[in-house]
């Protein structure tokens, strides 16, 4: 501030030193005082702003009497000027002040936003947490719930051994038995480690048609047991980066199940198509559907509506899929049966082994 006073102090003191024949330089010098005056009113709001204006009428007002206090209307137009001082430092001041006032409250609500974002961030990670604990309850839960019942019946079964009476033909019978439960525990965790512990997809370009036919060789014999037949429908797309084998495990599920769904036979459909910058990979049957209340429950991992299900060949589809940086999806069609569909992202050509 005291700069600028000097400032004002300076300008008038030009006024006085600079003859009256001048005239040219007087004016400009008026003009000059409003320099001041607009700086302190910009800095320090109206009070400032008017403080500017007094110093500054307060210096220049005995120049005007003194020089032309003998042409009243020429010193007229000078204390009009003197007048403007105060508007101008008024104006400038009061926008000034609204302006300062309008940036703190931004910056109090920046400051707010910010104590919020971070707050929510803490949240979003206790959410992340709890989801992590929860999917490693659900995990848990359906993990003992499937390993109780081969369990319960090989308890069974080694107790039936144990008795020394029994048949030779009934103990083969029940060791039996307890080897098929044996597989399934075996299969049952080699379902659950692939889960657990999916492999990087390890890519090459691929033929998305040579795909499908592969997936129709693998499941002809499956299908015709169960009268179903295998149509395919490949168009034309370009080549694909993905892990071969992954998908196939992934299409090969999907087809298997699609056979399971058409008890009393029908058609499954392996289509392949390009859209944008993916290729849309299909299986479609005509068998009984998935009902509403399951469709959004169904990658979810030991969810199945079958007696002799694991629940996680779909899981491990889903993250198959989404390590492709893909995605998979499933609806019923509008007359009968469901469609899966697996969306694939292209990627540049290059020579690599095509399968």
């Amino acid at each position: 501030m005291g700069i600028l006073v000097c400032a004002i102090a300076a300008v008038s003191l030009l006024h006085y030193l600079t003859p009256n024949s001048h005239v040219w330089l007087h004016p400009l010098l008026q003009r000059a005082y409003y320099i001041p005056i607009l700086l302190m009113a910009f800095w320090f709001g109206w009070r400032g702003g008017l403080l500017a204006a007094l110093i500054a009428s307060g210096l220049y007002i005995p120049y005007i009497v003194m020089a032309w206090g003998s042409n009243s209307e020429y010193s007229s137009t000078q204390y009009v000027e003197v007048g403007m001082f105060f508007v101008i430092a008024t104006v400038t001041g009061s926008l000034a002040d609204v302006e300062r006032r309008q940036r703190q409250r931004i910056e109090e609500t920046a400051a707010r936003l910010s104590e919020t974002y971070a707050q929510l961030q803490a949240s979003i990670e206790q959410l992340r947490r709890s989801d992590r604990l929860s999917a490693l309850g659900e995990l848990s839960a359906g993990l003992a719930h499937e390993i109780r019942n081969p369990l319960g019946a090989l308890d069974g079964a080694v107790q039936i051994l144990q008795r020394p009476e029994l048949p030779a033909e009934t103990r083969q019978e029940f060791a039996e038995m307890a080897g098929r439960e044996v597989d399934r525990l075996k299969s049952l965790l080699t379902s659950f480690l692939d889960f657990a512990r999916p492999q990087q997809p390890q890519r090459t370009m691929t033929e998305p048609a040579l795909l499908l036919e592969s997936i129709a060789r693998l499941a002809a014999e499956t299908a015709k047991m169960a009268n179903v037949e295998i149509c395919l429908e490949a168009q034309e797309t370009a080549p694909i980066s993905i892990d071969a084998e992954q998908i196939r495990q992934v299409l090969l599920n999907l087809a298997l199940n699609a056979v399971q769904a058409m008890p009393d036979g029908g058609r499954l459909v392996l289509r392949s198509r390009q859209k944008d910058r993916s290729v849309i990979l299909e299986v479609a049957d005509e068998g009984v559907g998935i009902a509403a209340e399951n469709l959004e429950r169904i990658f979810d991992p030991f969810f199945t509506t079958r007696a002799t299900g694991t629940g996680l060949g779909l899981s491990i589809a889903h993250q198959i899929v989404h390590s492709h940086g893909g995605e998979i999806s499933v609806r019923n069609n509008s007359d009968r049966g469901a469609m899966f569909a697996v969306i694939l992202p292209l990627a540049p050509l290059q020579p690599d082994t095509r399968t």
